[in-house]
C-alpha cells in the first residue's frame, strides 16, 4: 500500500469515527428527550389523579429548548373532551407577572420611573391616603412588590357582588393598612393601579398595551385579557372542590374589571414564550421586548418577607434565594382553575404548568417536580435536610390568624381565617381555609421549607409567637381566644340568652295568668 492509499485509508477511518461518534450522540439525544418526556408524564399523571384535578397541561425548557411538553386527563369531564397543548386556562394571579413586564415597557420608554410618587401619574380620586384620608407617597416599585401597603381585597370574588368599575375598584382600595416599604401585604388593587399608571403613560387600554407590548411580538395568540365567555378558543371547564374534597363544576369568574391583577386566560405555550423572554434578558427571537435591566428589576428580591429571608418579592415574581439557587417565581387561582411559573435563571430553566381546578397543590408540587427534573435529572429529589430533629423546631400547636390578609378595621374576618398548625414527629401540618395544606419539614433552628400548596419549597420561620410562611404573616393566637373557644363563647353566650328569654317569657306568662286565675 502505497502512501497515498494510507492517507485515504486513515481519512475514511476518521470520518466513519466522527460519523459514529455523531450517531451516538443523536441517539443519546433522542434517548434522553425520550427519558425527559417519560418522567414529565408520569410526574403529571401522579399529581393530577392524586389531587383528583380533572386535567393538567404542563411545559418544561431548559437552554431555550422543549424538554417535554405534557397533557393528561379531560378539559371537559362532562363532554368526554380530553385536554389538548392548545386548550388554555385561566392563569389568576400569574397576569401580575405580564403587568410588571407591560409596565416596565413604559419604564424602559422613560415615561415612568419606577421610584417616583405615583401621584403624579393618576388622578387625586386615585392617590393612596391613610386611614385620616391624607395622601401617602407610593412608588411603582412599591405597588408592582407588594409593599404598597395596599390592602388585600376580596372585592369582585364570590360572595362579594362583582365590581362595577376599574375605576370604583381603585377608588375603594386605596386606603393602606400599612406604611409604604414596612411590610408586605399582598394586593391585587395594587397591581390594577399599577396597570392603569402604565396604559394612561402610553395613551391606550391596558389590554390594548398588553396586546402591542408583549402579546403580538412574543406570538402569545391564544393570550387574552378578556372574559371567558368572549374566548374564541378551546377553554379547559372549571372545577372547584366542595364538602369533602369532591370535585364539581365551577363556573370561571369574569375578572376584566381587575384585568392587570388576574383576568389573563393563556396556555402553557403562551407562558413558555414569556419565559424565553425573561431567560433571555428581554429578548426573544431576536427581538427586544425589555432592556436587561428591567429584567434584573422583575427579578431581584425587591421586598422580603422577614428580615431573616432571602424571600419575598420582585416585580411582579416571588423570589426566592436558598441553598445556592435563585428561582423565580408565582402562582396563580381563581374559583375555577391554577397554574404555576417557574424560572431558575441561572439554570436557564423554566416550568409551567396549569390545571382546572382550583387548588394549588398539583400544580405547584408538579412545578418543583419538573425543575429538578430538568437540572438534576431525578423527579423526586430529597429536597429536605435528613436532620430534621424536633429539636431545631419549637412551633407550638393551635391557631394562628393571618396578620394582613384583612382590613384592620375588618380585624374579626381574620379569625374566619385561621391556620391550624398540628406538629407530629418533627412534621408540621398547616391547614386553612384560605390555602391548600401544607407540610413543615424542618431544615434549620425554627425554620422549615413548606411542602404542598401554592407556598410550596417556600420556607417557614418562626419568630416568637409569630409564625411567618412565605410571605403570609401570622400570629399565634391565646388558646382563650381561638376560634373552638370563640364558638364555645358563642354557643354559652347563645344559650344564656335562651334561658334568659325563657325566664322572662316564663315570668310573663305567670303574670299574664294570674289575673286570669283571680276571675
Amino acid at each position: 500500500m502505497d502512501s497515498a492509499d494510507r492517507r485515504v485509508s486513515w481519512r475514511e477511518i476518521g470520518l466513519s469515527a466522527m460519523l459514529l461518534v455523531a450517531c451516538v450522540t443523536v441517539l443519546a439525544t433522542l434517548a434522553s428527550a425520550q427519558s425527559f418526556d417519560e418522567s414529565a408524564r408520569r410526574i403529571i399523571a401522579e399529581e393530577r389523579m392524586a389531587a383528583n384535578t380533572p386535567a393538567m397541561s404542563a411545559i418544561l425548557m431548559r437552554d431555550g429548548a422543549v424538554l417535554a411538553r405534557v397533557t393528561d386527563g379531560l378539559a371537559d369531564p362532562d363532554a368526554g373532551i380530553p385536554v389538548e397543548i392548545e386548550t388554555a386556562f385561566p392563569a389568576g394571579s400569574l397576569t401580575k407577572i405580564l403587568t410588571a413586564a407591560v409596565v416596565m415597557t413604559e419604564v424602559d420608554a422613560g415615561r415612568l420611573d419606577l421610584d417616583a410618587p405615583i401621584a403624579g401619574y393618576v388622578p387625586t380620586e386615585w392617590h393612596p391616603v391613610d386611614a385620616d384620608g391624607v395622601a401617602v407617597d407610593v412608588t411603582l416599585r412599591q405597588l408592582l412588590s407588594h409593599s404598597a401597603g395596599l390592602p388585600v381585597t376580596w372585592d369582585g370574588f364570590p360572595p362579594n357582588p362583582p365590581v362595577e368599575s376599574r375605576e370604583a375598584y381603585i377608588a375603594e382600595s386605596r386606603e393602606i393598612v400599612r406604611p409604604p416599604g414596612t411590610r408586605l401585604v399582598y394586593s391585587n388593587a395594587a397591581f390594577v393601579l399599577a396597570g392603569e399608571i402604565a396604559a394612561a403613560s402610553a395613551s391606550m387600554r391596558f389590554e390594548n398595551l398588553a396586546q402591542l407590548r408583549l402579546f403580538d411580538p412574543l406570538g402569545m395568540t391564544r393570550s387574552s385579557l378578556g372574559s371567558p365567555a368572549a374566548y374564541d378558543a378551546p377553554l379547559a371547564a372549571g372545577h372547584a372542590r366542595g364538602r369533602g374534597g369532591t370535585v364539581q363544576a365551577a363556573p370561571h369568574l369574569d375578572l376584566t374589571t381587575m384585568a392587570a391583577a388576574g383576568s389573563l386566560l393563556t396556555t402553557p405555550d403562551d407562558l413558555a414564550r414569556f419565559a424565553t423572554m425573561l431567560l433571555d434578558d428581554g429578548i426573544f427571537q431576536n427581538r427586544r421586548i425589555l432592556s436587561a435591566e428591567a429584567v434584573e428589576e422583575m427579578m431581584q428580591l425587591q421586598a422580603r418577607a422577614h428580615p431573616a429571608l432571602e424571600e419575598g418579592f420582585g416585580l411582579g415574581l416571588g423570589v426566592r434565594r436558598r441553598d445556592g439557587r435563585h428561582v423565580a417565581w408565582w402562582d396563580g387561582t381563581t374559583t375555577a382553575a391554577a397554574a404555576h411559573f417557574a424560572l431558575l435563571p441561572e439554570a436557564d430553566t423554566a416550568v409551567i404548568v396549569m390545571a382546572n381546578l382550583a387548588d394549588n397543590h398539583p400544580t405547584s408540587v408538579s412545578g418543583r417536580r419538573l425543575l429538578a427534573l430538568a437540572t438534576s435529572g431525578q423527579s423526586d429529589p430529597a429536597v429536605a435536610e435528613t436532620t430534621s430533629s424536633t429539636q431545631k423546631w419549637t412551633v407550638e400547636d393551635g391557631y394562628y390568624v393571618p396578620v394582613d390578609f384583612v382590613d384592620p378595621e375588618q380585624w374579626f374576618f381574620a379569625y374566619a381565617m385561621p391556620f391550624r398548625v398540628q406538629a407530629d414527629d418533627g412534621r408540621i401540618t398547616v391547614t386553612s381555609r384560605i390555602m391548600d395544606t401544607m407540610t413543615l419539614m424542618p431544615i434549620a433552628l425554627n425554620r422549615a421549607r413548606v411542602e404542598g400548596g401554592m407556598l410550596d419549597n417556600a420556607t417557614a420561620l418562626l419568630d416568637g409567637r409569630r409564625l411567618q410562611i412565605g410571605f403570609v404573616r401570622t400570629q399565634r393566637l391565646p388558646p382563650l381566644l381561638t376560634p373552638p373557644a370563640l364558638l364555645t363563647y358563642a354557643g354559652l353566650l347563645a344559650l344564656a340568652i335562651l334561658s334568659i328569654s325563657g325566664l322572662g317569657l316564663r315570668a310573663l306568662w305567670r303574670r299574664l295568668r294570674g289575673p286570669v286565675r283571680s276571675r
